[in-house]
């Protein structure tokens, strides 16, 4: 039970009931004019004006009746002048050292025990206009924060507190919902060792695609291929690119048709990246890397592709090497 102050929110006009206007204030003060009196409508507060005052009761100059107010609250707000002053060399009274005690303990009170509700007393709704240079750290809280006492709640959604779970772990948290430009939210990754051949001069499936869904229309996505190829014919080229969501097949070797060529150079340009081949047995490795904007929440799926230009057969993961594409989406 608290001592600094008393709820009251029984409707009728009985004793301290929300019918009639006279209430008991708690059982300790050092003056009547100490005591305050607030209601509850909903979520707010609001100052009730006290028209007369009894030897341990309030009169207030308006009935709060059940349907304007919840409940009310009559509480204690001490003055925090000092009341005795005591001077060298005088005469210590009993009633003096009770006061000055008393004064102590009932300030001491009426902030652990939060009396005024809107924070004016106590520490449970302290705003951060009331701290001056000063750092909350463990080291400063005695005992745990209750998810109640944290004005913003704890969750995941806009405004609250992220709180671990009970294997102290981040819950899942909607990537749009980070604020870290920069950031990487999510990895995809793919690998093949499958070889393809092709000797078209119009793009094909090199078989390696991957599919990711960006969690922001503002994310962009960075791809990354690397794969060995080569070009059977000297003077011959291996043009590869990235293609976004086609409409024709992934299968290797399946000629492209629809979706976005990346690197913008059109059928005839040299793609991303390209190998030239002097003798037609040069087989080094082939790699690029691309920033994407989709400006969508829609799944994306990126097919690597590749052709010839010149000359010959162009081959992709020669002899069974491994090819990998890892997309990544970046927080704007």
């Amino acid at each position: 039970m608290a001592n600094s102050y008393v709820e009251y929110e029984t409707a009728g006009s009985g004793a301290n009931g929300l019918g009639q206007a006279t209430f008991t204030a708690p059982t300790q003060f050092l003056s009547i004019n100490d005591i305050r009196v607030k209601g509850l409508n909903g979520s707010t507060w609001t100052e009730l004006t006290i028209s007369s005052r009894g030897t341990t009761t309030v009169t207030l100059s308006a009935t709060p009746t059940s349907g304007s107010y919840s409940k009310i609250r009559v509480f204690r707000s001490s003055t925090t002048e000092a009341l005795i002053d005591f001077q060298n060399g005088s005469r210590l009274a009993e009633s003096d050292l009770d006061t000055a005690y008393r004064q102590s303990l009932f300030v001491a009170q009426e902030v652990a025990e939060d009396a005024d509700p809107e924070g004016g007393s106590g520490i449970g709704n302290i705003v951060s206009s009331q701290l001056a240079n000063v750092s909350i750290t463990n080291s400063n809280l005695a005992g745990g924060i209750t998810n109640d006492k944290l004005a913003s709640g704890v969750g995941t959604s806009a405004n609250n507190l992220v709180k671990l779970d009970a294997n102290a772990k981040l819950p899942a948290v909607d990537g749009s919902q980070l604020t870290n430009a920069g950031k990487v939210l999510q990895v995809k990754f793919e690998s093949s060792s499958a070889t393809f051949q092709t000797a078209s001069t119009s793009y094909v499936s090199s078989g390696q695609f991957i599919q990711i869904t960006p969690t922001s229309t503002s994310s962009k996505i960075l791809l990354h291929y690397s794969s060995t190829c080569y070009n059977n014919t000297a003077g011959g080229f291996v043009i590869s690119t990235i293609y976004k969501n086609i409409t024709s097949s992934t299968d290797g070797q399946t000629a492209i048709a629809g979706g976005t060529d990346l690197s913008g150079r059109g059928a005839s340009g040299y793609g991303l990246a390209y190998q030239y081949s002097q003798t037609g047995t040069n087989i080094i490795p082939l790699t690029s890397q691309f920033l994407d904007s989709p400006n969508s929440t829609s799944q994306q799926t990126y097919v690597l592709a590749f052709k010839s230009i010149a000359a010959g057969t162009s081959f992709w993961n020669s002899n069974n090497s491994l090819g990998t594409l890892t997309a990544m989406e970046i927080a704007p």
